[in-house]
């Protein structure tokens, strides 16, 4: 269904910003933006469903207070009325200039799958695109191959930047125990990704591109990003993190730090990501970067 979207007036002052948003349904959800205390209380509960009760959640108080000034969380429901997933995020600044940050993105275990969390995403991008946000922002695990495919290859992010650790250990059964190392990624809310490069790891297969891993096998060519330039360049990450942790949970560590070091090294030589690229033959999972013009400039971060 086409959305009634907010007055660009009403967005943008006091008045509640999800006013007139029509509902969305899609693959027998509902889909609609998060407007009463019953709401937000469903929401706070799915949080500890999501991350664990003793996450660091945003209480319902908060969620209703931000989605009054410019923040904006929508809810996925099925047909009892519950709450199955949400997307939550807050109003800010950045260079000067309005942009929205995607806080959380929650999907109900049974629920996962289904492309809950692609829509919810998608109709967040076109609200914020109504009120004439141009950017939006979110963190997600470098470790995760699957946000990694639905952010970079469905979605069409670009990466800003990779943060060490960014909300400390925590205690949440979705963090696994490790430094919660993120990377932020960007989103326009109008057109497409349009300037990010395209190269989709096709050349992957040929074993003539490099690849940073902390296991390599036969045939992988290795090179130290700082010390030599090349056009493409692979990461590796586990094709599934949680079975790493369920089978052979030291070797956890060992993907976070090389992954870390693998894209701090990239960052700092203007390598670019241009997805996430799965090969079934071997069942790995590797980002595929691309070195911009500037590679050798050392350009530091966005």
């Amino acid at each position: 269904m086409p959305l009634d979207l907010d007055d660009p007036a009403r967005a943008s002052g006091s008045a509640d910003s999800h006013a007139r948003v029509e509902i969305q349904t899609h693959s027998g959800l509902t889909y609609r933006p998060l407007v009463t205390p019953e709401d937000a209380a469903a929401c706070f509960d799915l949080q500890g469903d999501v991350w664990g009760s003793t996450f660091d959640r945003v209480p319902a108080s908060l969620l209703r207070v931000t989605t009054k000034i410019g923040g904006l969380a929508i809810g996925a429901f099925d047909d009892s009325g519950a709450l199955v997933g949400f997307v939550y995020g807050l109003a800010g600044m950045r260079d000067g200039q309005p942009i929205h940050w995607s806080h959380m993105l929650g999907v109900r275990e049974d629920a996962r799958g289904m492309g809950v969390g692609r829509h919810l995403k998608e109709m967040q991008r076109a609200i914020l695109a109504q009120r004439g946000i141009a950017r939006v922002l979110w963190t997600f695990d470098p470790l995760q191959a699957r946000n990694a495919h639905l952010n970079f290859n469905r979605l069409g992010v670009s990466l800003v930047d990779y943060v060490e650790n960014m909300y400390g250990i925590t205690s949440s059964p979705l963090h696994l125990g490790l430094p919660t190392d993120r990377l932020i990624v960007m989103l326009p809310t109008t057109g497409v990704a349009g300037e990010r490069p395209t190269w989709n790891g096709s050349l992957a297969a040929s074993g003539s591109v490099p690849v940073l891993t902390p296991f390599p096998r036969a045939g992988d060519i290795q090179v130290d990003l700082d010390d030599t330039a090349v056009p493409h360049a692979l990461i590796e990450i586990p094709a599934d993190l949680h079975q790493v942790i369920t089978t052979t949970p030291e070797l956890a560590g060992t993907w976070r730090l090389a992954t870390r070091a693998s894209f701090e090294r990239a960052l700092r030589r203007g390598y670019q990501v241009t997805g996430l690229h799965r090969d079934l033959t071997t069942n790995r999972a590797f980002f595929t970067l691309v070195a911009s013009s500037s590679a050798d400039t050392n350009p530091g971060r966005s």
